[in-house]
């Protein structure tokens, strides 16, 4: 099946950053304005060509930082290397949990997704109140949830591997920011969590209003 993980930081909503309510911690790139952490809105409904969408973002870094970051989208199953998106992608969101046990866990997931190679930029507003949003990952909404964070903590359902040496896992994350799942050692465990993606039927946190 197509599926990418995707390492972000860690928000309770991802519907903006809330000073005192909703404010991303370890972030996958380091920077001093809070502002330009970009996937702070993946779970934030918008209209995209008259569908109802949510735009994820991830940063795909460059080499070197001589060209733009791009999403090696060949190593999703089924894609080309000519390609510039791929579609009916299930995406998981993944970021490193709150505390100090250093855990990365599933926080959410897109079904039917399209990725794109290269990001893609989308202009909300006019004049003054005009935004601009960077995203790379595109699935309607009635196709994305947001686990609650007390979900997200339940260890045997929504860890995620790091690749480590000899004592640790043979797959899951390294130093990049995506993760493929092209292992062979992975499949089971990637076969399991599917099927626990699937089987939810939880409260999705996209729908809890906020004050």
């Amino acid at each position: 099946m197509k599926i990418l993980f995707c390492n972000i930081a860690f928000m309770k909503y991802y519907r903006g950053i809330m000073p005192g309510v909703d404010e991303p911690v370890n972030l996958c790139v380091r920077t001093k304005d809070m502002s330009q952490v970009q996937e702070q809105f993946n779970f934030s409904s918008c209209f995209l060509e008259d569908k109802e969408t949510c735009l994820g973002y991830f940063s795909a870094k460059s080499a070197g930082g001589s060209k733009a970051g791009q999403v090696h989208i060949e190593k999703i199953s089924g894609v080309s290397p000519s390609d510039d998106f791929a579609e009916n992608v299930l995406v998981v969101w993944c970021a490193k949990k709150e505390g100090n046990d250093n855990r990365m866990v599933v926080v959410g997931w897109y079904k039917n997704a399209t990725v794109y190679r290269y990001y893609q930029e989308a202009i909300f507003g006019e004049g003054e109140d005009e935004f601009h949003q960077l995203y790379n990952i595109v699935a309607e909404t009635e196709n994305c949830v947001l686990l609650p964070v007390g979900e997200r903590s339940r260890y045997t359902r929504w860890n995620i591997p790091k690749k480590k040496g000899a004592n640790g896992p043979a797959f899951g994350f390294g130093p990049s920011t995506a993760w493929y799942a092209e292992e062979e050692k992975a499949q089971d465990f990637v076969r399991d969590l599917v099927k626990r993606i699937d089987e939810y039927d939880g409260d999705n946190l996209m729908y809890k209003e906020l004050d």
